[in-house]
């Protein structure tokens, strides 16, 4: 019993190692078990080992970011070519001139908060002045109740 144990673990880590192998060139989950013959259940069950878990993570950042740059290279490689979509989705995607335009918003339906202003005429500052308006004074240290 304890020989056919070990055949399995074995072949199991040799299965997970080409996952990870498969996972490093496409950083696709379901093409990687494909390619394996397991299911995406198994995949995630042994995801719960933190060990695989780790390298499963590690292998599809790695196997995207290639993905990423081999399309990029064939966009490069098209656009070279003169293929105007490859030219029209790069300079879309890339420069801001060629972007899509943002619908612009009507001048009707800016809010602007309103303040009122009061002018009052010179005539009328006088009068104010003259109305002795007592000023503010904070108040003394005896009457906060400090001593």
């Amino acid at each position: 019993m304890k020989k056919n144990s070990s055949k399995t673990a074995s072949r199991t880590r040799g299965t997970q190692q080409k996952v990870l192998e498969y996972l490093t060139e496409s950083g696709n989950v379901s093409y990687s078990c494909k390619r394996v013959g397991i299911s995406r259940e198994t995949f995630y069950k042994w995801k719960e080992n933190r060990v695989f878990a780790f390298n499963a993570e590690a292998a599809i950042e790695y196997g995207k970011s290639f993905v990423n740059d081999l399309a990029h290279t064939q966009l490069i490689f098209n656009i070279q070519k003169g293929d105007m979509q490859a030219v029209r989705f790069h300079l879309a995607s890339c420069h801001p001139d060629y972007q899509p335009k943002r619908p612009r918003i009507l001048d009707d339906e800016i809010s602007i908060p309103v303040a009122t202003i009061e002018i009052i005429p010179a005539r009328h500052k006088k009068s104010l002045a003259e109305e002795k308006l007592k000023p503010v004074t904070p108040p003394s240290k005896a009457e906060d109740g400090e001593a």
